[in-house]
């Protein structure tokens, strides 16, 4: 079929909807992008705040994204600014609370610090020395032999122990036993967290602690009802990987609308393919209510194979005509969204397959909120090589990060996998108390449906689980076929939208 005349709609424009649509206008398709509203970039979007008197540019919330950044890396290399990001090797702070009290003044010392009782400060990163050697060891191979890469693994892992500091020797044998034990025992997708470490009987609370922040963080799931797989996805993408900087941290200097979701919008100008490369073509404020789909046959469209296919037009609010044919639609929405369209829509000739989908979203978990509240901080000005993220850890609820915002002297202090607005705030109060944060001013930003927590025994669908309908599927809950399985996140998005437009493309040709 000619390229030209397949018909493509994008349902979306967010991270997911806007790559997969780049991608397949790369290819030489002409995809039409439907967005509900006025913003494009999803959940990533960027927000003006107004914080001591000045508003600044931030985002709706820190989607910090642990390693894994090769699609991201890939795209951003082809319509981002270099000048608005950096990747860095991981280098943070760990505090652990151990009692009831006030710990210490962010950037400060007080004479508290000096009671390891209270607080215990540490620093988490990678040797320098022990990278440029797993530099030495990878060499200039994309695709480096089974020695090789073995011997980068070890470099890396070691990178890690030797890189850290204050961190008691006990923690770090635990820490350094569950690398080794993430990479040498993945577990099935049903086994949960605390079943798949059981064998370790780890002892230390650090650690303990450690684990339980690293699946609100990345998995936004309590550890009890957390994937083990995805956890083990993290740390050996993240922190037991033997590519040199699959552990490095995104830094961006600009909101994370303008770092890849406008790009994505707008394209390339300098590029000799303007018809590919140019703007997409986006209906924004149009909210798509239903799928109307209608079995035809190919010949009707100029095709010459009479097996029946779909043909899919959109019913748009506000107006009276339908939009379409089109060949393929793909579902670039939350799972909330998607299933409200989906049921919307079954009263269609490919209500079977609608159906079946509308199943498959109804099962999975309810998504969980994620607040970031934005501070403007009460601390000496620092550069933004000496200030560095913060893990903040509790004996008891919910732990943070707090993350300083690149070029000011803003911090965003995030807490995930939160059930209730008001106690996310006071948790949110009572981590600052105990840990001496204080603020010239604070805006809070409560995502109620954030990211799908990746709980064990979900089925995640596939992004082709529905081709056979010409209904393609691409988001953070959406399987990208790989058998990586990542968590929610920002590259988890992408790769199911990276593999939705490389088999629609695939099956033109």
């Amino acid at each position: 079929m000619n390229s030209q005349a397949v018909r493509i709609a994008v349902i979306g424009a967010g991270w997911a909807g806007l790559s997969c649509a780049r991608l397949l206008q790369d290819a030489g398709l002409s995809p039409k992008v439907y967005e509900a509203t006025k913003q494009v970039g999803g959940r990533a979007r960027g927000l003006q705040i107004s914080l001591g008197g000045k508003v600044h540019s931030l985002d709706n919330g820190q989607h910090l994204i642990v390693g894994a950044y090769a699609c991201f890396r890939e795209l951003f290399a082809r319509y981002g600014d270099p000048k608005r990001a950096v990747f860095r090797s991981p280098d943070f702070n760990i505090r652990h609370s151990l009692g009831d009290g006030p710990a210490q003044v962010a950037g400060q010392a007080t004479k508290t610090e000096q009671n390891d009782s209270t607080c215990k400060s540490m620093r988490l990163t990678q040797a320098k020395t022990l990278q440029h050697c797993q530099a030495i060891a990878l060499g200039r191979h994309s695709q480096p032999g089974r020695l090789r890469k073995a011997l980068a693994l070890s470099l890396a892992q070691l990178a890690w122990l030797q890189g850290a500091k204050h961190i008691p020797f006990g923690s770090l044998y635990e820490l350094a036993a569950l690398m080794r034990f993430a990479k040498s025992n993945p577990p099935r997708a049903s086994c949960a967290v605390n079943d798949w470490l059981d064998p370790l009987r780890l002892k230390h609370g650090l650690v303990q602690r450690w684990i339980a922040a690293l699946c609100e963080s990345a998995l936004n799931c309590p550890r009890e009802q957390a994937c083990a797989l995805r956890l083990s996805t993290v740390l050996n993408e993240a922190m037991a990987s033997a590519e040199l900087d699959a552990s490095h941290w995104l830094q961006q200097s600009c909101d994370l609308g303008e770092l890849l979701a406008k790009p994505l919008l707008e394209g390339r100008t300098d590029s000799d393919e303007r018809r590919h490369s140019g703007p997409l073509e986006l209906h924004g404020s149009s909210r798509v209510l239903k799928l109307i789909s209608v079995n035809v046959r190919p010949e009707h469209r100029g095709g010459i194979n009479h097996e029946p296919r779909p043909a899919w037009w959109l019913r748009i609010a506000g107006s009276d005509q339908l939009e379409g044919p089109f060949d393929h639609i793909v579902l670039a929405l939350s799972p909330e969204q998607a299933l409200a369209l989906v049921q919307a829509s079954l009263s269609c000739d490919n209500m079977t397959w609608l159906a079946s989908l509308a199943k498959r979203l109804s099962e999975l978990p309810k998504p969980l909120g994620i607040l970031t509240r934005w501070m403007l901080l009460q601390r000496k000005p620092l550069s933004d090589k000496e200030r560095r993220p913060e893990l903040l850890l509790r004996e008891r609820g919910a732990a943070a990060w707090l993350f300083p915002r690149s070029g000011s002297d803003c911090a965003g202090l995030v807490l995930s996998a939160q059930r209730d607005a008001s106690e996310a705030r006071r948790e949110a109060d009572e981590i600052q108390a105990r840990f001496g944060i204080q603020d010239i001013d604070f805006k809070d930003i409560y995502e109620r449906q954030a990211a799908t927590p990746s709980t064990y025994g979900t089925d995640w669908p596939a992004f082709d689980r529905f081709k056979a309908a010409s209904l393609w599927l691409a988001g953070d809950w959406v399987g990208d076929g790989s058998g990586q399985s990542l968590p929610a996140s920002l590259e988890s998005s992408l790769r199911s939208a990276r593999a939705c437009a490389h088999a629609i493309t695939d099956a033109m040709t």
